[in-house]
């Protein structure tokens, strides 16, 4: 998969982080996405009916598998950070946004809440 992820100054752990998480996400490797989420994620699909016992690393993208992906943005601050960009799919481009709340400030914390924001003909 092609991936393009922002160029920035890079001192931020958080943002290498979360560019690992949806490039993980967009290639629908859900194992690498349940090592970065808590086990009492909260992963809501905003506009989407979910099942109660879906696992959450089984929102990975559901579009995979994606030929590209392309972030935007990756803006972190504290316990904060969201991503956005596009995925490139054989049934078209879906564009997404991502919001994320970790569950510290440590380093190696992990993901307690993600909202996600999908747009496009497949969404």
């Amino acid at each position: 998969m092609k991936t393009t992820l922002p160029a920035d100054c890079g001192n931020s752990p958080r943002i290498s982080i979360v560019g690992d998480f949806v490039t993980a996400w967009a290639q629908g490797d859900s194992d690498a996405v349940a090592a970065w989420l808590t086990d009492d994620v909260d992963w809501k699909l905003v506009g989407r009916v979910q099942n109660g016992n879906q696992p959450a690393s089984d929102l990975s993208c559901p579009y995979s598998p994606a030929s590209s992906l392309d972030v935007m943005s990756i803006i972190t601050h504290g316990l904060l950070a969201s991503c956005d960009g596009y995925v490139e799919t054989a049934s078209g481009r879906i564009a997404f946004s991502h919001v994320f709340r970790f569950a510290s400030t440590s380093k190696a914390a992990k993901i307690r809440e993600v909202r996600t924001y999908l747009i496009g003909d497949h969404a």
